[in-house]
């Protein structure tokens, strides 16, 4: 005798292959937050999704624009502006793990220079170097300089901004 399931409850071999479910799978999870394709991929494919059902569904909310990786590297971007400076390099690599391409970043990049004007790494670099100043006031010049280095080499700023602001002779880094 075949077991029966309870009544709304889908058949694991048939939700794998329903594109309507695993849309509106998909939509349930956009509701909460932003999520880049890729993420969207993979939950829907822990859900039990079939790929190829997974990338119909999310093909059909790319084209009425609900699911962007532009978008969403556009204001994840705008967002670390206000709230801890970093380089490119950083939030590039951190754009990437969320799975979205290198093109998408490049794009969102660009619009976000448009519209807000473009990045003054050196500016970040000093505000980092600002936020440090308490913790590393008591070292010698030579060991601070190095934290400071490695601090601001973890945040994602290039070595010739890093150099600049940690320069002995410029005003942003004193010897005591």
């Amino acid at each position: 005798m075949r077991a029966r399931r309870p009544p709304g409850r889908i058949a694991e071999s048939e939700r794998s292959t329903d594109l309507e479910a695993a849309r509106e799978a998909a939509l349930r999870l956009l509701e909460r937050t932003r999520r880049t394709r890729a993420d969207l991929a993979r939950r829907l494919r822990d859900k039990g999704y079939a790929a190829a059902t997974v990338e119909q569904a999310l093909d059909r909310l790319t084209g009425v624009g609900l699911v962007d990786d532009a978008e969403y590297a556009r204001a994840y971007l705008a967002g670390r502006r206000q709230r801890r400076p970093a380089g490119k390099r950083r939030l590039e690599q951190e754009l990437r793990a969320r799975g979205v391409a290198a093109g998408d970043v490049a794009s969102a990049q660009q619009r976000l220079d448009q519209e807000q004007g473009g990045v003054d790494e050196l500016a970040g670099a000093r505000r980092v170097v600002a936020q440090a100043e308490r913790r590393t006031r008591g070292l010698d010049p030579r060991a601070r300089r190095q934290r400071l280095y490695a601090l601001l080499a973890r945040r994602g700023f290039d070595p010739e901004v890093i150099r600049t602001v940690l320069d002995p002779g410029g005003e942003e880094f004193e010897s005591e």
